[in-house]
């Protein structure tokens, strides 16, 4: 047996982890009590990393589909086969044909996402969807509106604050996105022993709000008028720092125009947060003297989330909390950050701005199904299962029929894969060498700042192969250069003549040369110096005072309080808010995070779907549950858009009234390539959820996938 310590890449806490192997098979993970930013604390998917890895349907081989069945091939037919294709399709239709998704398992690895952007470019594309316009793309398009760039992003000093307000945040469940916070809840507990405040606004009162703070229920989709009134009161109070906004900011004079008329009183009609509460809470925050308001998931999900982001972030500039001890803090890039986009792309249906890169996920079906030049007909998967995490699966199940070649690279065949013509085996995170992901690296959104490096823990599986090599090949096969460049190519073909001799090719390969080269321009050592540091390396913590005038990107170095799009959308929000008023008695639909699933992935492990774990449910207050004649496990009916679903029920006091909850990635009956998960009876909550042009927003392409209404009867 050995032990190594290594990371886990589950999600942006990122622990340190031991794990304990016998002849290439994980025994056991711990957490790593020295690890120098998780410091013990794990949480069970990261401890139950090895049944993933050693899972009975672990891709082991390229697989290719053969009169609609799928069947064991060489590397170098699946790799020859295919690049032929990707180059008949280039000749044919161009790099628009192109396109790429990137999922959630593989998205906090760096190598492989950083290869997946260079292969696009091989050939011409740009097309590339990630889940990042189902859960966080708002707060991209809101760092370019205000900061200049979408890499500028800050987050709470949680630990100096005296008063965090956290909307749409569910830290006990699925940590905090944006911020590297491993043990979430001893920090923010840490608050209230200190003597400050915690406040969790949400329409549930979460296993968060049930552990420290206070809730305040809010009507789901209504957080953009929250902040109004918010603004509203802060600005009516006198509570701002014009000091600071004199010097710093810009826009300031049109921001408290445009959010006058949104009065605490006028606001509590449709968000349901009594004037007097949000007073209240106006007059804490300002007493607090060191305070931060910050939103996650259950935000930006909704209809508004670049507008509340953009009202959070002058919230916390405008009272003088943003670059200040125990206020927000603006991340500072460990590593150098890729050069910006040169040119804003926007996507040839209804004309969405590309975000950080991104192009709506929201919009792949159409993008796909649409006739016309830059029709998607060759398309990449890795490690994604869109089928489940995307609006709208019955529309993407005809798209994926649709194209001329569907590629998938993961380490098991999902739903996703049983539409692909090539399935080919790729690493789990502990087959691969890593560092931490661009959130870290390139954005610094960490409160404790750190650095580590790990090698691989386990060797693949079977034929299983990086990612990124597979990448390489297909470029090499259908005579591409990786990223448009001869260089890359030629570092890409010399990685691969030296993969195949016996020694050599078992130590060297171009993932770990970029890894070298890029932890070497962060002047932090190279890998070598790396691994003397099992703990990871704490380098110089964050400082307060060094982002005003200094490192704000945009032209004039000024933070922009009132972005055009932004004033012109709330100029129009009267509309909005009298759809409020006439469906306030109709039932609204939120998801909910699970403590032993992790969006569609992480089904097919049995110890997480034993006993009432086997599904998920419809989550409803005892009064709207009584109103509609259901039963605690009894099946319901939950429609919109023309769809539905039959969800059993779970009758739950901590939901607000007029609002229900189904979690997500459920649906699995028909993963024939998942022996566990194809057990379960949960059902695919996104098969009802708006899709296509019209239930994106407009300006950060972000799916509407909370709040969305609802009817629920029972059967």
């Amino acid at each position: 047996m050995k032990s190594q310590k290594t990371f886990c890449r589950i999600c942006e806490a990122q622990c340190g982890l031991v794990v304990t192997t016998e002849e290439n098979r994980v025994i056991k993970i711990e957490p790593n009590r020295d690890h120098v930013n998780s410091q013990g604390y794990a949480c069970i998917k990261g401890l139950k990393m090895g049944d993933f890895v050693h899972s009975p349907d672990r891709l082991r081989t390229p697989l290719k589909k053969v009169n609609g069945s799928f069947k064991p091939v060489s590397w170098q037919q699946a790799i020859g086969e295919i690049g032929e294709r990707l180059a008949e399709i280039h000749r044919r239709h161009g790099g628009e044909a192109f396109a790429a998704y990137m999922g959630n398992p593989i998205g906090f690895s760096l190598w492989p996402t950083m290869v997946m952007t260079a292969f696009l470019k091989a050939f011409d594309g740009h097309k590339l969807f990630t889940p990042g316009t189902q859960d966080c793309a708002n707060k991209f398009a809101g760092g370019h509106r205000l900061y200049g760039s979408p890499s500028d992003q800050t987050f709470p000093d949680i630990d100096h604050t005296r008063l965090l307000i956290a909307v749409g945040s569910n830290p006990v469940i699925s940590k905090m996105s944006f911020i590297s916070l491993p043990h979430p809840m001893d920090r923010i507990a840490a608050i209230e022993e200190r003597g400050g405040k915690v406040y969790w606004v949400n329409p549930r009162r979460t296993e968060s709000a049930k552990r420290c703070g206070e809730h305040l229920a809010i009507r789901p989709d209504t957080d953009v008028f929250f902040m109004l009134g918010f603004l509203n009161e802060l600005i009516a109070r006198d509570a701002v720092d014009y000091e600071q906004i004199n010097q710093y900011m810009e826009g300031f004079e049109q921001l408290a125009q445009v959010v006058l008329p949104w009065t605490p009183e006028r606001v509590a009609e449709v968000t349901h947060i009594p004037p007097e509460r949000l007073r209240a809470l106006v007059n804490d925050y300002i007493a607090a003297g060191a305070a931060a308001v910050y939103c996650s998931t259950g935000v930006n999900q909704g209809r508004f989330g670049l507008m509340v982001f953009w009202l959070q972030e002058a919230i916390n500039a405008v009272s003088g909390n943003l670059d200040k001890r125990g206020g927000t803090l603006a991340g500072k890039n460990i590593l150098p950050r890729p050069p910006a986009p040169g040119e804003e792309r926007r996507s040839r249906i209804a004309d969405i701005p590309y975000v950080n890169s991104l192009i709506p996920a929201g919009i792949m079906a159409d993008e796909i199904l649409t006739p016309g030049p830059g029709k998607v007909r060759a398309m990449i998967n890795m490690s994604g299962n869109p089928l489940l995490t995307c609006a709208g699966s019955e529309r993407l199940a005809s798209a994926f029929e649709d194209l001329e070649l569907f590629v998938c690279l993961d380490i098991v065949r999902n739903e996703t894969a049983n539409y692909a013509d090539y399935v080919l085996p790729g690493l789990h995170s502990l087959e691969r060498p890593d560092i931490p992901f661009y959130f870290f690296t390139m954005m610094g959104l960490m409160p404790t700042r750190s650095f580590f490096y790990t090698d691989p823990v386990v060797s693949p599986a079977g034929e299983a192969r990086d990612e990124g090599w597979i990448l390489r090949q297909l470029c090499h096969s259908a005579n591409r250069s990786l990223g448009g460049s001869r260089l890359l190519q030629a570092l890409s073909a010399l990685g691969g003549s030296l993969s195949k001799l016996p020694l050599i090719g078992s130590i060297t390969s171009l993932e770990k040369l970029f890894l070298e080269l890029l932890t070497r321009s962060g002047k932090l050592g190279g890998i070598r110096k790396l691994r003397q540091s099992p703990d990871g390396l704490l380098l110089a913590p964050n400082e307060p005072g060094d982002y005003l005038g200094q490192r704000v990107n945009t032209p004039s170095g000024k933070i922009q309080l009132a972005p055009e799009d932004l004033i012109a959308r709330c100029e129009e929000l009267d509309n909005e808010y009298a759809q409020e008023l006439a469906h306030r008695d109709a039932l609204k639909l939120i998801q909910k995070r699970e403590r032993f699933t992790h969006n569609s992935w992480a089904h097919n492990v049995e110890a997480f779907v034993k006993g009432e774990r086997h599904t998920n449910y419809l989550y409803i207050h005892p009064e709207d549950a009584s109103q509609r004649k259901l039963a605690d496990g009894k099946l319901a009916r939950v429609s919109a858009n023309n769809r539905h679903i039959d969800v059993p029920v779970k009758i739950d006091d901590a939901m607000m009234p007029g609002s229900v909850a189904v979690p997500h990635g459920w649906g699995h009956q028909g993963a024939d390539g998942l022996q566990v998960a194809k057990t379960t009876q949960g059902v695919n909550v996104n098969i009802i959820l708006p899709d296509g042009p019209e239930s994106i927003e407009p300006t950060s392409g972000m799916s509407h996938m909370n709040g969305v209404l609802v009817e629920v009867t029972a059967i």
